[in-house]
């Protein structure tokens, strides 16, 4: 497997501190952290996934142009292209007529996404026999923190990853790729770099001279339009990013510049959350002082602790598959309280972390549940089935739910009251 070359560590955290010195205001008003950590942190990426996986059940295949999506070769999408189709300039998310067009002989397939979950959990399975901190990012790519875990196998960091994608190899039969740095951010874009079957390692406090020359669409959380939008002011590499200072950001882009400026100098802190961490629910009640018989406020409140529900949610990189409720009515019986304690939940066809399509669900329940004229004294919604993103149905268009994500961060930095809803 390929490395690049080593790079010699310099001070990344003096360098950083030496441009966000006239925004420091900003940083005492925000208490942002540009120290990075040092850890060793795995970016493990599947080539190929889908049809690296088809390829391996069905021998016949191997070699061969492979495309999963559908439902047809004329209809839908290409969620996978095998690296024989990928010569023809065939790429994931290509309409399927125009991959076809690029390459006539590509065996199209439906796609078996239980086929698919069982490869993830054997890569899972692996991984988790050289450390218990690895967190699935999606179906086929995870993180794995290994910082002090080297002494255990003998290997130093480098001599256990490669180890990894060996061992994953030989139990599965699946290539896999992996990007080995401090931090989540720079581990992820190194691991797209050396496909297939390749290793990148990042220097400590190299991240900032690594990701530099980069395109900014190499970036976590860049997308196509926000590339466009940073192109308009002349931004198209992600070191014309780390190079300017903190309240040029803050002119441009307002708040929601810093997540991106501190990415692009190679800062992230954020922890590879394993499994054995994530809730298997997440709820929040409250108590009225007065019962109350009044529906508006019951959907009031409602209303704000599904805001914190649904931030929690999407704060662990999770979605819900079931909404629930629970009210406590208040009623008098000869002349004393009775409560009683009554739970509603729906099962969703589409996990979600969305305030609009959750929020909907908690309103349809409990207008659909209450009982009128009886008082109400508490409150509650929670999630279950929660799942991290990849469980999700890999051939159905998914929520875009970075709106919430970025409302999320204005309320972190502004308190919770700095957005609300108008309707």
């Amino acid at each position: 497997m390929a490395e690049i070359s080593d790079l010699e560590t310099n001070n990344q955290t003096r360098a950083v501190q030496t441009r966000w010195a006239s925004g420091n205001v900003l940083m005492r008003m925000f208490k942002l952290n540009f120290r990075q950590e040092e850890r060793q942190i795995l970016h493990i990426d599947a080539d190929a996934f889908f049809a690296s996986v088809e390829q391996i059940v069905n021998p016949k295949l191997k070699g061969k142009p492979v495309l999963v999506g559908g439902p047809s070769s004329t209809k839908g999408i290409v969620s996978a292209a095998s690296y024989e189709a990928r010569k023809f300039g065939i790429k994931s998310a290509m309409p399927m007529y125009l991959a076809k067009q690029k390459c006539p002989e590509a065996i199209v397939l439906a796609g078996d996404f239980e086929l698919y979950r069982d490869f993830s959990r054997r890569m899972y399975e692996v991984m988790s026999k050289f450390t218990p901190q690895v967190e699935m990012a999606s179906i086929d790519e995870a993180y794995l923190d290994i910082s002090g875990g080297t002494a255990m196998h003998g290997l130093d960091s480098r001599g256990v990853a490669k180890k990894i994608l060996l061992e994953i190899y030989r139990r599965t039969g699946l290539s896999v790729s992996c990007g080995m740095a401090s931090n989540k951010t720079v581990a992820k874009v190194a691991s797209s770099l050396n496909k297939p079957h390749k290793m990148t390692f990042v220097p400590f406090g190299k991240e900032r001279e690594f990701l530099a020359p980069l395109a900014l669409r190499s970036l976590p959380g860049v997308g196509p339009k926000t590339a466009q939008l940073l192109e308009k002011f002349g931004l198209e590499k992600i070191g014309d990013i780390s190079a300017m200072d903190l309240d040029q950001i803050w002119k441009k882009f307002g708040v929601s510049g810093i997540p991106l400026w501190k990415r692009a100098n190679g800062l992230d802190n954020s922890p590879v959350r394993s499994a054995v961490e994530l809730p298997k629910s997440i709820s929040k009640e409250h108590t009225f002082y007065q019962s109350v018989s009044s529906a508006g406020a019951c959907l009031e409140q409602l209303r704000e602790l599904s805001r914190m529900v649904f931030a929690k949610l999407r704060k662990q990189g999770m979605k819900a598959q079931t909404i629930f409720i629970k009210i406590r009515y208040r009623e008098d019986s000869q002349g004393a309280a009775v409560f009683r304690d009554f739970s509603f939940q729906k099962h969703l066809d589409v996990a979600s972390s969305s305030d609009n399509q959750l929020f909907a669900e908690v309103k349809s329940l409990f207008e659909g549940n209450l009982r009128p004229g009886v008082a109400v004294r508490l409150v509650g919604v929670g999630v279950s089935g929660l799942r991290q993103n990849y469980n999700l149905n890999l051939f159905e268009r998914e929520e875009d739910g970075l709106l919430f994500e970025q409302i999320d961060k204005i309320r972190e930095l502004y308190g919770p009251n700095s957005l609300q809803f108008g309707v």
